[in-house]
């Protein structure tokens, strides 16, 4: 991370975060540009060839600057929603660079991405292959699909985010996907092109990444057996990021660890894609909160900060741990507290029993808050979306604009 501590001033890539919370208030978003490209140079100087390339998975950030970012670095793009097709079509991407994922695609979203000429759908079901087949006869334009395959594989994370398991909505299991490959295979406006998987994420440990590429081989060969002969392997992504109370394999061992299986496995020949969100951006990334009161129990001492759940959800969601350093140096000794938003839900929290040295009106940085926190973020309680600022070669640029309270009901009637 680019967190810096140095004459007794925290610094994020050289630039005072109390200057950043004068200059855009509280809270706010920051993140580190060379933080994010070089975690996507370093999986790129690994796996990036032409036939390797590396899709970025949208839905962990989608800042436009963050897109063109990576844009201009090579990234594909792993989309899930029109909105974030609209997004990556904004800032310039080639649509034969864009995969469409997701188990919910409606006529609409299919039409307008067969339409728009991208590289793939990622179909999730067998319903999902039928609806598309009609709307492509419709069109009378082949739409190139892949056939999303459940390997069944417990990736060891939270379990609203192991995606691969048989009890989750994504996917055709193994049982049932035969049927999905030979109906793509003989369909006319269908144009099967690969198989696509997708096991978890916040994956920290490299074997359930081998699982999966040894299952889909062994597929890869029944469907050759069958005379169905694909040219694609969208592998998915998952790799973990170190939040400071774990241990995740860098993007380098992670890549060698993919090139050796695809190697062992006989799958050199394939396009093949990673698609990888959290891994690039996920550490690149704090939110920056004011302390407003520090209330003191007999039971319990709470630092209540005016970032809350509608900002950062996954600790409410997943029980996830993020760092948070108090950036005054000056302070009396620890106390043992939670740090708790202004949100009215008892969900609401930052972090759990953590040791600080804080007083009011101190100035707090939530770590690894790049992924998953400002695309989950919400305005419950009619609270306005901070502003999101990128450090770019030592200069604090603003990104999006705070929020009005006017711009929560811009589009309401009242009647």
């Amino acid at each position: 991370m680019n967190l810096e501590h140095n004459n007794k001033a925290y610094r994020i890539d050289g630039v005072s975060i109390k200057e950043l919370a004068e200059k855009f208030g509280t809270p706010c978003f920051v993140y580190s540009e060379s933080s994010i490209s070089k975690s996507f140079q370093e999986i790129k100087d690994v796996f990036g060839s032409d036939k390797k390339n590396i899709y970025y998975s949208v839905k962990a950030n989608s800042s436009l600057s963050i897109l063109k970012l990576l844009l201009n670095m090579g990234a594909g793009f792993d989309i899930v929603s029109m909105g974030e097709l609209d997004r990556v079509i904004k800032i310039g991407a080639n649509p034969k660079k864009i995969v469409y994922s997701g188990v919910g695609k409606s006529e609409s979203d299919i039409k307008h991405s067969i339409e728009l000429g991208i590289y793939c759908i990622n179909v999730e079901s067998f319903a999902e292959l039928e609806r598309i087949n009609k709307i492509a006869g419709d069109l009378n334009i082949k739409a190139p699909v892949a056939i999303r395959v459940n390997p069944n594989i417990d990736p060891g994370s939270h379990e609203y985010i192991s995606t691969g398991l048989e009890s989750t909505k994504f996917g055709i299991n193994l049982k049932n996907m035969m049927d999905a490959f030979i109906y793509a295979d003989k369909e006319q406006f269908i144009d099967l092109i690969g198989i696509d998987y997708h096991i978890g994420s916040q994956i920290e440990t490299l074997d359930p990444f081998i699982e999966a590429i040894v299952s889909v081989s062994k597929i890869i060969k029944e469907l050759k057996s069958k005379d169905i002969n694909l040219e694609l392997i969208d592998m998915g992504g998952g790799l973990g990021i170190n939040y400071e109370k774990n241990t995740s394999p860098t993007m380098k061992q992670y890549g060698e660890a993919i090139n050796k299986a695809i190697k062992d496995n006989e799958l050199d020949s394939y396009n093949l894609i990673l698609e990888l969100g959290r891994s690039i951006v996920g550490n690149a990334g704090y939110l920056i909160t004011k302390v407003e009161y520090i209330k003191k129990d007999s039971e319990k001492n709470y630092v209540i900060v005016d970032a809350g759940m509608d900002n950062l959800i996954r600790p409410a969601l997943y029980g996830a741990w993020h760092n948070i350093v108090c950036i005054n140096t000056n302070n009396e000794e620890k106390i043992l507290c939670d740090v708790v938003g202004p949100v009215c839900e008892c969900s609401d929290f930052l972090g759990k029993d953590r040791e600080l040295s804080v007083k009011q009106d101190d100035i707090l940085v939530i770590c690894s808050c790049g992924a998953y926190a400002s695309s989950m973020a919400s305005n419950y309680n009619s609270r306005p979306k901070p502003p999101e600022i990128i450090i770019r070669n030592g200069e604090a640029i603003l990104i999006s604009k705070k929020e009005e309270i006017s711009d929560l009901y811009s589009r309401e009637i009242i009647i």
